[in-house]
């Protein structure tokens, strides 16, 4: 299940950004906003369902069997990582909603109202960006998950949380300028997603292989 949600992740973002590919800046003017969306309501739709909704449901699965699996750690440490991961997933689905009501609004030429939404759900993305830096810091570190988890997991996820810390602040600021540090963390992001789904399956199937190679 965790590789297959990694996986579809990917997949769902992929889907998302080819639906309606516009990448609107930061600072983005409110009538720019109103414009894009007006121009492409369905495609919009379609990448806040799939890259907001969708996504962020199939990141709650690997990063929740991922916390829940961590076995090296004591409650303490493991329930800040839990509540980040439970936040970005909250985030992500409400981002998918409020697009809803962006898109109406733009659609219905309701100018400011489009572009107060769409910086609310900039801003939302940073702070997304933030719990998962959190969540990602916590799987780098040493000792948690599995003692066999592989460097090569620890260093993309210590990777990704810099990234991701760095885009995150970008985006809560809305500082334009730096917007680009998306395009690190965001790939980061997918690829460690995506590893650590395939690397829970994994790990998971190996003791119950034993056993029936033995016999």
């Amino acid at each position: 299940m965790p590789a297959w949600a990694g996986i579809c992740y990917v997949a769902a973002w992929a889907a998302g950004l080819a639906c309606w590919p516009a990448n609107l800046a930061l600072n983005a003017t409110n009538a720019q906003v109103a414009a894009a969306y007006r121009a492409h309501p369905a495609g919009a739709v379609s990448q806040y369902l799939l890259t907001e909704g969708v996504a962020g449901l199939l990141f709650a699965v690997v990063l929740a069997i991922a916390v829940i699996s961590s076995r090296d750690r004591g409650p303490a440490l493991r329930w800040p990582a839990a509540a980040a991961a439970a936040a970005a997933t909250a985030v992500s689905v409400t981002q998918a909603v409020i697009g809803m009501f962006l898109i109406t609004a733009a659609t219905h030429h309701d100018i400011a109202r489009a572009g107060g939404l769409s910086d609310l759900v900039n801003r939302l993305d940073g702070v997304k960006m933030l719990a998962l830096a959190v969540v990602a810091a916590y799987l780098s570190a040493r000792r948690t998950c599995d003692r066999h988890q592989p460097n090569w997991l620890r260093a993309t996820a210590a990777l990704a949380a810099a990234a991701l810390a760095a885009s995150g602040l970008d985006y809560v600021l809305l500082a334009n300028p730096l917007a680009w540090t998306v395009y690190v963390s965001g790939p980061l992001l997918l690829a460690w997603i995506a590893a650590t789904g395939i690397w829970l399956t994994r790990s998971r199937a190996r003791p119950s292989e034993r056993p029936q190679q033995a016999d």
